[in-house]
């Protein structure tokens, strides 16, 4: 062979090389997982979106019936990675890709917090809501039909209402006959 075509053939051989070289990379990644709820078992239908924190692509998969997804064509760059399935809580995570990466994720979402709220409504006893005015020695308190219908009372009996009023005490009686009779003061 003559020395110039020689030189043509072998320029030629390594363009060829060179091209199937650079072909051969991809200048992107992919991330591939698993989704899963705390008992290991694996969540399918969980929607996964993809967001990059550089830019604004947004890409969405959903998980198969193995609970497993796949998204490619990602440019190198970091993401944040969303999980959402039905009765279990939202789950973040931050993942890079990088060029010609396939990055593998696994994802453990736990049940959604069950929150409950409890109201309680009534009326207050008068008794208890009465103010004391603390200028005289005269203490006065109105026990009302319904506290005597809703309060637990022993024997049901008047000096057990009477105690209930703020201020209130036994005193013995003054006649020593008349022991089953209380007084109040």
């Amino acid at each position: 062979m003559k020395p110039g075509k020689l030189f043509s053939v072998m320029c030629l051989a390594m363009y060829l090389l060179i091209s199937v070289g650079v072909a051969a990379q991809n200048s992107r990644g992919s991330l591939t997982g698993t989704v899963k709820d705390s008992s290991g078992g694996r969540v399918a239908s969980a929607k996964v979106t993809v967001a990059s924190v550089g830019s604004s692509l947004v890409r969405t998969a959903t998980s198969d019936s193995r609970g497993e997804f796949r998204l490619d064509d990602l440019l190198p760059d970091a993401y944040t990675v969303t999980v959402n399935a039905p009765g279990l809580a939202e789950v973040k995570s931050d993942v890079t890709i990088a060029i010609s990466s396939v990055r593998d994720v696994t994802v453990t979402m736990k049940p959604v917090a069950v929150t409950q709220t409890v109201s309680v409504t009534g009326e207050t006893s008068s008794i208890t809501t009465q103010q004391m005015d603390p200028t005289t020695a005269i203490h006065q308190g109105v026990v009302k039909p319904q506290d005597i219908r809703n309060l637990p009372l022993a024997h049901r009996t008047f000096a057990n209402l009477a105690f209930l009023v703020p201020g209130t005490e036994p005193v013995e009686p003054s006649d020593p006959t008349k022991a089953r009779i209380m007084a109040v003061s």
